[in-house]
């Protein structure tokens, strides 16, 4: 099953609004503002983004955060998991070692939100969207 955390539903919409401002170096100030987010929060999720090689930090009064070169490309599957961990797509709701995936009831509508998921995920990219 799906699981989005709330930092990873950070990381994609800062992502996107980083990219769609290419170019430039945005103050952490300015995005906790835009997105309602603690500046606390928001800076340990895009230190993760940072240091999985998407942003690059510049330090000092005017500093902020700046969209890697050729990043704006990254599908949102490749941002998901930088914050998250890898993708480990789950089709039970139920865990355990007694019922798994083959004969889960929920099998054929878990399965289906799965293939729905995995397929936006790994088919849009950060450019191709805008908030």
């Amino acid at each position: 099953m799906i699981n989005i955390s709330e930092a990873t539903a950070i990381g994609l919409h800062v992502m996107i609004y980083i990219a769609n401002r290419k170019g430039e170096i945005v103050p952490l100030k300015e995005i906790a503002k835009v997105f309602s987010i603690s500046e606390n929060h928001l800076s340990k999720v895009l230190q993760r983004l940072v240091k999985s090689g998407f942003l690059v930090s510049v330090k000092g009064p005017r500093g902020g955060f700046s969209i890697v070169e050729g990043k704006e490309n990254s599908s949102l599957m490749d941002i998901y998991e930088a914050v998250e961990g890898k993708y480990i797509r789950k089709d039970c709701l139920f865990s355990s070692r007694h019922i798994t995936s083959c004969c889960c009831i929920m099998k054929p509508l878990i399965s289906s939100i799965n293939d729905t998921f995995e397929e936006f995920m790994k088919n849009n990219s950060i450019s191709n969207l805008k908030l």
